[in-house]
């Protein structure tokens, strides 16, 4: 939906606004040469909207602290590599690294595992995206 406000010819217009009735209110006020241009510049813009679209993190929880290390003051990190599928959902999760090795590395994954993602268009195609890392910051409390 395109939010337009056109109302400077005494013509109230709804505030949302679908492509098609954008395209008829240009047309109505304008002439059809300006018409014509507003028409190809927002079908440019919509077809590229939809052609590349980055993917982009919908949801997830953080990961929890274990609470014997939160205890402790002991911090770390841990670098997490996995591959999104089409649906945004989150496969192969694996640790690459930790440091101290191996303490959260099980609160790390947990928390990897719960993202879900607008997936990746690219092209017009829904795309799978491999081999992405992550590195979670545990930062002991002072």
């Amino acid at each position: 939906m395109a939010r337009v406000s056109i109302g400077d010819r005494g013509e109230r217009m709804p505030k949302s606004m679908n492509t098609h009735e954008v395209i008829t209110a240009v047309c109505r006020f304008f002439r059809p040469s300006i018409c014509a241009l507003s028409i190809g510049l927002l079908a440019s813009c919509t077809v590229q909207q939809l052609a590349n679209q980055p993917l982009q993190l919908v949801k997830g929880s953080a990961p929890i602290y274990p609470a014997a290390l939160k205890a402790e003051s002991i911090g770390g990190q841990v670098t997490v590599q996995y591959d999104v599928t089409a649906q945004g959902r989150v496969v192969n999760a694996r640790v690459v690294a930790s440091e101290p090795l191996g303490l959260f590395d099980a609160a790390a994954l947990q928390a990897v595992g719960s993202w879900r993602f607008k997936p990746q268009v690219r092209d017009g195609d829904v795309e799978a995206v491999l081999g992405i890392t992550s590195t979670l910051e545990f930062r002991a409390p002072k």
